[in-house]
């Protein structure tokens, strides 16, 4: 920790200083999965996830029925549809990764608004 460091952790309230804590920890994989259920877009993510999971069932289906087809068109048919459903199986992992990086980067542009604040009050004081 440098001079810098140490002069925003002493103006800091103590609760200011718990919540800088807070977001200044690196989070588990899984408490930055259960976090993206929280807040205004939770329904958009759980609606991801029921998809997600619909869709890689659907898929599989379809892919056991491309192994067990008697012919060479119905291989082909139930090929390409499993192929364009485990494409948007990987598009919704996609996204739900992209999702975490947004929340990372939100805990980082949080912390160092309150980083500029303390300094901010802390060059206002006498």
């Amino acid at each position: 920790m440098n001079d810098l460091d140490r002069a925003i952790r002493q103006s800091l309230s103590a609760e200011d200083a718990e919540l800088l804590d807070r977001l200044g920890q690196n989070q588990a994989l899984h408490q930055q999965v259960l976090a993206t259920f929280e807040g205004q877009l939770r329904w958009v993510n759980v609606a991801g996830w029921i998809f997600g999971i619909l869709l890689f069932g659907v898929t599989c289906v379809m892919a056991w029925r491309f192994v067990h087809a008697p012919e060479l068109e119905d291989m082909l048919r139930w090929g390409a549809a499993s192929a364009l459903g485990f494409a948007g199986v990987a598009l919704v992992k996609v996204w739900f990764w992209m999702e975490l990086q947004k929340n990372a980067i939100m805990r980082e542009v949080k912390r160092l608004e309150l980083q500029v604040a303390s300094l901010a009050a802390q060059l206002r004081r006498p």
